[in-house]
């Protein structure tokens, strides 16, 4: 059967709005987009109306963490994987009801979870996984130096630590072995973690080229956490394609990601607001007094530039950072000086890039009926995207999965 929709249109390619927009899709594919008088409405079709709402492309997470830890019950503290795996089942559905039809993951559990989604066994957005966060000793993911680097790779499932070349090699074969379909690792030192410093530099240029090397053998990409600007710089140098929060870069390593046609992933959020969340040691309240104003001119130059952004959150669906208020991080670039398009093209149409799908990220005949209708208008108040109350419709793959029309 088809089903239309009636109403304000989005479509993540052009860069206004179309006011009487309708979208019509079969199965999982969108029929047409476009203005409402230029499309014949089947007299068997689904009508649906968006009333003074507005129909946009699914949203898509590019830097996400199905950790499960939130919902993993209270038995040995949370701490077995089996419990957090099914925590973030459980979690997947949130992510629909927050409008995100796709998600890039990085933590072992998104292996499980992109295959169970797939197989239709369990209800969620498509997902991306890119395995374990890879890091070096006494890095940014060393979050217990109180154990053995073996015991930390065997028994940590968000993160792999690795020195020298040949460990690099072998612990990203590891994430392939696993199904990875790209590659996280960490540049520099950051917020979290309390045996750095946020602007070491962490991966040696032979490690980082090994890295990138094994990456391109399966065919994907690297990105790289980076909050100083030399880790950046050197990960830029050695071939990454994406630069995850890029808190502290300069000109160099903007102009450098322009050449390279690179990806910034905002994670924006997080960074502006950080300071002022409940729960953290004062090592690491003092670290984040360093990101909100970096930020913001880093956005501001890679706008200026031209560069790619994409949005991320890291969120974890933590106390802080609940899946159900995905959406902010839309709020979070327009405070950093991005325009509301801006800000939802990087949730759709930059964002499907990264996840190497062509067929989503926008509203085109032909492409994945991946949808999201939301009350109101985001580019007159983009705070309507950032609570799942507010997110009336949901359709993943062509199924509706929310409908409070």
């Amino acid at each position: 059967m088809i089903t239309v929709i009636k109403g304000r249109l989005i479509n993540g390619v052009e860069d206004q709005a179309i006011e009487n927009g309708l979208l019509a899709f079969e199965e999982n594919r969108i029929l047409f987009a476009g203005e409402e008088k230029d499309y014949t409405i089947p007299t068997e079709a689904q009508i649906l109306s968006a009333g003074n709402g507005t129909i946009l492309p699914g949203f898509i997470d590019c830097h996400a963490h199905l950790t499960g830890n939130q919902d993993a019950g209270d038995w040995a503290n949370g701490n077995l994987f089996g419990d957090q795996l099914l925590g973030a089942a459980y979690q997947l559905s949130l992510l629909l009801e927050a409008g995100f039809t796709g998600i890039r993951d990085m933590s072992e559990a998104g292996f499980y979870l992109s295959r169970a989604v797939s197989r239709g066994i369990l209800k969620g957005p498509r997902i991306m996984p890119g395995g374990k966060v890879l890091g070096i000793t006494s890095g940014h993911v060393d979050f217990d130096p109180s154990v053995t680097m073996q015991h930390f790779n065997e028994n940590d499932h968000l993160s792999y630590l690795m020195d020298g070349v040949d460990e690099c090699i072998k612990g990203v074969r590891n994430q392939f072995r696993q199904g990875a379909k790209f590659i996280k690792i960490c540049a520099t030192g950051g917020v979290s973690s309390p045996t750095d410093r946020v602007d070491d530099v962490q991966f040696s240029p032979e490690e980082l080229k090994a890295i990138v090397d094994e990456a391109k053998r399966h065919h994907t990409y690297v990105c790289a956490h980076c909050t100083g600007y030399e880790g950046a710089y050197q990960s830029i140098l050695a071939g990454v394609e994406c630069i995850e929060h890029g808190v502290m870069l300069t000109q160099r390593e903007i102009d450098l990601m322009a050449e390279k046609d690179l990806t910034l992933v905002t994670t924006l959020w997080i960074s502006l607001n950080v300071a002022n969340l409940p729960g953290f040691p004062s090592w690491m309240r003092e670290k984040t007094m360093l990101c909100a104003d970096a930020n913001r001119k880093t956005i501001e130059m890679a706008r200026k530039a031209g560069i790619r952004i994409a949005l991320g959150t890291d969120f974890s669906n933590s106390s802080n950072t609940p899946y159900l208020k995905l959406g902010r991080e839309f709020e979070a670039m327009v405070e950093a000086g991005m325009t509301e398009m801006e800000a939802i093209k990087a949730g759709t149409a930059n964002a499907a890039y990264l996840m190497k799908m062509d067929d989503l990220g926008t509203l085109e005949a032909g492409k994945i009926a991946d949808i999201t209708v939301t009350k109101g208008n985001p580019l007159e108040d983009i705070s309507c995207l950032a609570d799942a109350a507010n997110i009336s419709l949901v359709i993943a793959d062509g199924h509706i999965v929310k409908n409070t029309l």
